[in-house]
C-alpha cells in the first residue's frame, strides 16, 4: 500500500447534529462559533429568528449555542470549544445560563388532535432533557399529561421562576415551522386551523413571551420559512427575523473557505489524484450559489449535500460526479414545487415559469416577512417568491440587487433541474397533446451519424405542443425541457439533460442533451447535442451561423470530457428558429 493511502481522516459528521460529541468522536466540523459573537453584538435583538432552507445545518448550530451557553456544559467548555474563534474571544457569557431546547422537526399528524399530541411530546421531551441536566430542578412531568402546549409552558416557567428567581433561562427552538410547512402540501385547512386565531401555536408562543417578562433572558428560533412566522410573532411579537443580516449570511451552510479547511479532513485528495480546489470546482455548480443577504458578497454551499458527497467520495475512493451523489435526505421531489404553485393566485404560476424558461431574474421590492394564509386564500407574487426563496428554490443575486429592488435567481444546477422537472410535469408530460405528438428517434436508435430525420421531426413535435398551448413560448430552456421529456419516453434511449461533465482544466460543465444507445454494450454510442435558440427577432442567417459556431465550440469541449474517455461520442449543434430546426450540424 502506498504511503498516502494511510492518511488518517476524521469521521464525517453527516446526519449528526450533536455538537458536543464532535471532538470526543473525532468528527470533522466547520467552526461557526464566530457567529456567537455576532449574536452577542449590541445590534442583535434578544429574540432572533434565523431562517434557512432544509439540510443547511441549523440543528448543529443550535446545539453549538446550547453547548456554549448552558451551565451544565461548563466542565466541558475547553474540550468542546478549544481552538475555535469564540474560545479565543474569551466571552464571559459562556456556560452561564440554563438552556431549554425544543426540536419540532419530528412533529407530524394527519389531524388536529394527533398534531397537538405530537407537539406536546416534543415539548415534554425538551423538558425531560432539561430536568436530566438539572436534577436540582424539581418538576413533575407526569402532571402535564392533560395540559395544552401553552399550559405546559406556563407551568414550567412558573416552577423555574420559583426555583431560580432570576432571568437566567435561554430557550432554543429548532425547526419551529417544520410540521406546519409539511401541512401546506397535505391539508391547507388543517394548516389554517393550527396557525390561525385560537390555534395552539399562538398560545404556546404567547406563554413564552409572558416568561420573557420574568425569567426568559433570550430565545433563539430557527426554521425554514416565514409562512408560520405570523403565528409565532402574533403571540410572541418580540421575536425578530434577522435572517437577512449580512454578518449572518453564512451561519448555516459552508463557504468555499470553510470547505478548503474541511475537505482534507474527510478525503484523501492525493489518493484521488486531484487537488482540493478541483474538488470544490466540481461541487460548486451543483451545491453552491446560495446568498441570504443582498449585502453579502459570499455564497454558501448546502452543507448536508457537501458532507454526503464527501462521504461517498471517501468511501468509494473515486472522484465522483456531485450530481450522482445527492443527499437522499434533501428534497428531490419536484411535486412539492408544484404544490406551492397550486397555492398561488391565478396567472402567477405562468409568470414564474415563463421567467424561468427565459432565463430572467425574479424581482421583488422586499421579502414578505409574515405570510399568513389565514388572511388570504392564495399567495400573491411577493409572497410566492419569498416562499421560494426561504425554501431554497431561489436565492438572492447580490450583483443585480440594489436598495430598491431584490433580484432573485435559481442558485445552482440541482435547483434548476428541480424547476425543469416541475415544468415538465405541469406543462408537458401530463397533457395528451404532448403524448400524442410524434418524434422520430429511429436514426438515434439505429446509431446513425445522420440524424437529419430526428431534426426534421422536431419541427412537427414542437409545432404541435406550441399550437395546442402546452408551451406558450419557446426559449432555449423550454426547447431543452421539451425534447428531453419526449425522448425520455422512448425505449432504448438513455437521455440526460444538463449532464455534468468533467473537463480537464475547465472544471464542471453541463451539456444540453446527452443521449446514449446500446448502453454498456460493445456498440454503445453517445449523441452529445448542443441546442441553440436565437432571441426573438434575431433569427438572421448571420446570427444562426454565429450561434452554430459558438455551439460547436461548446460541444467539442464537452466531447473531450473525462466522462467520455474511451467511448464513441458524436457531437452535434442544433439551432432552432421557432419550432423548426434551422441547422443541424455534426462536428468532426
Amino acid at each position: 500500500m502506498n504511503a498516502h493511502a494511510n492518511k488518517e481522516l476524521l469521521s464525517n459528521p453527516y446526519g449528526d447534529a450533536f455538537y458536543d460529541e464532535f471532538r470526543k468522536l473525532g468528527r470533522a466540523f466547520v467552526d461557526k462559533s464566530s457567529m456567537i459573537m455576532e449574536l452577542e453584538s449590541r445590534d442583535t435583538p434578544r429574540h432572533p429568528v434565523l431562517l434557512r432552507p432544509r439540510r443547511f445545518g441549523k440543528s448543529t448550530f443550535v446545539q453549538m449555542l446550547k453547548c456554549f451557553y448552558d451551565i451544565s456544559y461548563a466542565d466541558r467548555y475547553d474540550e468542546i470549544f478549544s481552538g475555535t474563534d469564540v474560545y479565543a474571544a474569551k466571552l464571559a457569557s459562556h456556560n452561564t445560563f440554563h438552556v431549554l431546547n425544543f426540536n419540532f422537526s419530528g412533529v407530524s399528524g394527519d389531524d388536529k388532535q394527533t398534531l397537538i399530541g405530537d407537539f406536546v411530546e416534543a415539548i415534554v421531551s425538551g423538558l425531560a432533557d432539561f430536568i436530566g441536566r438539572y436534577p436540582d430542578f424539581a418538576f413533575n412531568l407526569a402532571e402535564l399529561e392533560k395540559k395544552t402546549p401553552s399550559g405546559i409552558m406556563k407551568s414550567f416557567l412558573r416552577a423555574y421562576k420559583l426555583r431560580y428567581s432570576k432571568k437566567s433561562l435561554y430557550i432554543m427552538i429548532d425547526e419551529y415551522d417544520n410540521f406546519a410547512n409539511s401541512l401546506l402540501s397535505k391539508d391547507l385547512n388543517l394548516f389554517k386551523a393550527i396557525t390561525g386565531a385560537g390555534g395552539f401555536l399562538k398560545d404556546f408562543y404567547a406563554a413564552i413571551k409572558e416568561g420573557a417578562e420574568t425569567c426568559v433572558a433570550k430565545t433563539f428560533i430557527t426554521g425554514v420559512s416565514s409562512v408560520s412566522l405570523d403565528s409565532l410573532t402574533s403571540g410572541f411579537n418580540i421575536a425578530l427575523n434577522i435572517s437577512s443580516d449580512e454578518n449572518l449570511n453564512s451561519y448555516a451552510g459552508f463557504t468555499e473557505e470553510e470547505l478548503i479547511q474541511l475537505i482534507p479532513q474527510l478525503v484523501d485528495a492525493e489518493e484521488l489524484g486531484v487537488g482540493v480546489d478541483e474538488i470544490i470546482s466540481r461541487m460548486k455548480p451543483v451545491y453552491d450559489g446560495y446568498c441570504f443577504s443582498e449585502d453579502a458578497r459570499q455564497t454558501v454551499f448546502n452543507s448536508s449535500m457537501c458532507l454526503y458527497y464527501l462521504r461517498c467520495v471517501s468511501k468509494k475512493r473515486v472522484f465522483l460526479a456531485p450530481e450522482k451523489c445527492l443527499d437522499p435526505a434533501s428534497d428531490h421531489d419536484s411535486s412539492k414545487l408544484g404544490q406551492l404553485f397550486a397555492l398561488a393566485k391565478e396567472g402567477l404560476t405562468e409568470e414564474i415559469i415563463e421567467t424561468y424558461l427565459n432565463g430572467d431574474r425574479f424581482e421583488i421590492d422586499s421579502f414578505a416577512e409574515n405570510i399568513n394564509l389565514n388572511q388570504s386564500a392564495k399567495y400573491d407574487r411577493r409572497q410566492l417568491l419569498s416562499v421560494l426563496f426561504y425554501l431554497g428554490y431561489l436565492t438572492i443575486d447580490p450583483e443585480e440587487s440594489d436598495s430598491e429592488m431584490l433580484a432573485l435567481k435559481i442558485p445552482n444546477i440541482f435547483m434548476s433541474k428541480m424547476f425543469a422537472k416541475c415544468v415538465a410535469d405541469m406543462r408537458l408530460t401530463s397533457r395528451s397533446e404532448f403524448s400524442d405528438a410524434c418524434l422520430d428517434a429511429s436514426a438515434l436508435l439505429e446509431a446513425q451519424d445522420d440524424i437529419s430525420s430526428f431534426a426534421e421531426s422536431c419541427a412537427e413535435f414542437l409545432s404541435c405542443i406550441l399550437t395546442s398551448h402546452v408551451l406558450t413560448n419557446m426559449s432555449e430552456m423550454a426547447l431543452n425541457i421539451a425534447l428531453y421529456s419526449k425522448l425520455s419516453f422512448i425505449r432504448g434511449l438513455n437521455v440526460e439533460m444538463q449532464k455534468p461533465l468533467r473537463i480537464v482544466g475547465d472544471g464542471e460543465k453541463f451539456a444540453d442533451l446527452v443521449i446514449t444507445v446500446n448502453r454498456k454494450r460493445a456498440d454503445e454510442r453517445i449523441y452529445l447535442i448542443e441546442l441553440k435558440y436565437p432571441a426573438k427577432g434575431q433569427a438572421t442567417d448571420e446570427r444562426i451561423e454565429k450561434l452554430a459556431t459558438d455551439g460547436a465550440k461548446q460541444a467539442l469541449k464537452y466531447r473531450s470530457a473525462i466522462d467520455f474517455r474511451d467511448k464513441t461520442v458524436r457531437a452535434y449543434v442544433m439551432v432552432f428558429v421557432g419550432p423548426a430546426c434551422a441547422l443541424c450540424r455534426m462536428l468532426e
